[in-house]
């Protein structure tokens, strides 16, 4: 009897006690494995003018933060090129940034962010220079290219630390933009001042890549909606063939002026409203539609980044893609202040 019931016993113990644990172990939901942090490459880049500091505007933070040059430098490269692009190209945008930002800073003369007094620059694309920190950098990259991307970037701006472009012993205007579209633009026909050392090229090394060519087709209804909004006089009824008129473009193709009910407005007026990359457009029309073919993206003046990436393809160096875009310019050297 006592061996009856201590069978028993133990039959009830397991299903009450333990067979119930062993369920509930296997049928729990194991805890998601924590990603490994990436760990960024930090060696200080050491700049043969020493350690200049400037005054960035963070627009982003709506504060002014103090930073290392050349620390500033890899948040600009890699804001502004791909990571993707070839050494070259990346050591070619980190000297156009660094001739920008020099020209600008207090310490070389210059005279700062215009928009945001007592700041050398500002992170604002549309007034300055594209920037980004490292958590923009560590969410736009994917976890395993992450380290190999930062470490490409910082090696650009190391191996060009201090080298900035002048034109007879001047700090360059290093303008850049996206892509040329196949030709880029002298700066008088986007800004008011002739400089000599922003001419116009000729540009086949960013044929087929991105912002080569893009279309953009408008219903009349929406052609006028956008329009409206910056143009709020247009007649409400008028058909888009009757609106637009023949454009007067530059040497590269760009529009700089049009008709456009009758007014004359600007290539970058009429881009602004479409929402178009670039100036450099034809229109077409066809079932109550037009149709927008636009080569490039930007202003077209300067350095185009897709051509400097498919230049550094075809194995030219830095200072060969320095010097093609910006014209009769020397590489030096800064000196400290």
């Amino acid at each position: 009897m006592r061996r009856v019931l201590a069978s028993f016993f133990l039959l009830m113990l397991f299903l009450l006690i333990i067979l119930p644990s062993i369920l509930a172990r296997s049928c729990s939901i194991p805890a998601p494995k924590q990603k490994p942090a990436v760990i960024l490459e930090k060696t200080p880049i050491i700049s043969p003018a020493g350690e200049l500091v400037l005054k960035v505007f963070r627009h982003d933070l709506q504060a002014r933060e103090e930073m290392p040059l050349e620390e500033y430098l890899v948040g600009v490269v890699a804001a502004e090129m791909p990571a993707a692009f070839a050494p070259e190209a990346l050591k070619a945008q980190a000297v156009s940034a660094r001739t920008y930002t020099v020209k600008q800073m207090f310490a070389f003369g210059g005279s700062g962010c215009s928009q945001n007094p007592g700041a050398d620059i500002c992170t604002d694309p549309e007034h300055c220079q594209a920037w980004a920190g490292e958590k923009d950098l560590l969410a736009k990259w994917a976890p395993e290219e992450a380290a190999q991307n930062y470490e490409k970037i910082r090696t650009a701006v190391r191996e060009t630390a201090g080298q900035v472009l002048t034109y007879e012993e001047d700090y360059i205007e290093a303008v850049f933009h996206a892509h040329c579209g196949g030709h880029t633009e002298n700066s008088e026909e986007v800004w008011s001042t002739a400089l000599p050392y922003l001419r116009g090229k000729n540009c086949s090394f960013c044929a087929g890549s991105r912002w080569s060519q893009t279309e953009y087709i408008f219903t009349q209804e929406k052609f006028l909606q956008a329009l409206g909004k910056h143009f709020p006089a247009l007649p409400v009824a008028a058909a888009g063939e009757q609106l637009l008129q023949a454009a007067e473009r530059s040497a590269s193709g760009r529009i700089k002026s049009l008709r456009l009910a009758g007014e004359t407005i600007s290539g970058k007026e009429i881009r602004q409203a479409l929402d178009l990359p670039s100036t450099r457009f034809f229109w077409t029309y066809h079932d109550q539609e037009i149709k927008f073919t636009v080569h490039g993206y930007g202003h077209g003046v300067g350095l185009c980044q897709y051509g400097a990436g498919g230049m550094a393809q075809a194995g030219k160096t830095y200072p060969e893609i320095l010097q093609y875009y910006y014209t009769d310019v020397e590489l030096v050297t800064i000196k400290a202040p």
